[in-house]
């Protein structure tokens, strides 16, 4: 018997993006599948992260500019005026490239969205934040003690504990723009580790200039130049036979 096909979490079909009258990504068309981790890669300014931003519309606190084309979410058009962009960003979380807690105690940082959200009130709100404190294993890091400063912890750890106040909203994708850029080796692989734990509940997709990263923790890669998307493939494929040479040629370090 013919398994059901998997619908995609994420479709993006033809989409063109625009910095006032610069153009900045070209007819990109994309399907992100549910519960995968997808790596973005390309030399830097090939527009990765601006097109990471556009999932869930965080260009538009950006003046002038401009997008072009459909991306859907669960099928429903998340550029159409009724949208509520603050439920749009609970759905689809973001972890910068630079860990950015809040200069508040952990507890605060994990609780500060369920709480504004209404998601969880009262003790509720202890019980959640241990939750996700043991997800990103930093529970037995900081002994229970959620009243220390966000800001003491370690780089690394400060990027899991932002990982961790992404999830505690209930997100359904986490895109993560070079999260382990500003982190030493161990702390990465503390990260790649935590991601191919959550791929099992969460849609994840990852901008990284790390090819071996990439070839790590994703399922599939999309391969990024001057604005256009060249290839798009599951990661073992694309890098050991990629169907386009100037993939070949930018994985082989021959431009880029």
């Amino acid at each position: 018997m013919d398994e059901t096909p998997v619908t995609p979490k994420i479709r993006v079909h033809h989409l063109d993006f625009y910095y006032g009258s610069k153009q900045a990504l070209m007819d990109i068309t994309l399907d992100v599948m549910p519960e995968e981790i997808m790596a973005f890669i390309g030399p830097s300014g090939c527009g990765k992260s601006t097109f990471l931003r556009c999932l869930n519309r965080m260009n538009d606190e950006i003046p002038h500019t401009r997008v072009e084309g459909e991306i859907l979410l669960d099928d429903e058009d998340i550029y159409a005026p009724d949208v509520d962009t603050v439920e749009l960003r609970r759905r689809v979380g973001l972890v910068f490239q630079k860990p950015n807690p809040f200069p508040q105690s952990i507890y605060n940082n994990i609780v500060m969205g369920p709480r504004s959200l209404g998601l969880e009130r009262g003790s509720a709100l202890g019980d959640m934040a241990r939750q996700y404190l043991q997800e990103v294993d930093l529970w037995d890091e900081i002994k229970g003690d959620m009243t220390l400063p966000a800001l003491s912890l370690s780089l690394g750890q400060q990027q899991r504990l932002c990982i961790a106040r992404t999830l505690a909203v209930k997100p359904e994708v986490i895109l993560m723009d070079e999260p382990c850029s500003a982190l030493d080796p161990i702390a990465t692989l503390r990260i790649e580790d935590l991601m191919r734990e959550l791929r099992e509940q969460y849609t994840i997709v990852i901008v990284t200039h790390n090819m071996q990263q990439a070839a790590r923790v994703s399922d599939r890669t999309a391969f990024f130049w001057l604005g256009e998307l060249i290839e798009e493939a599951p990661t073992a494929q694309l890098f050991t036979r990629p169907a386009q040479k100037m993939t070949e040629d930018y994985i082989s370090g021959r431009v880029g």
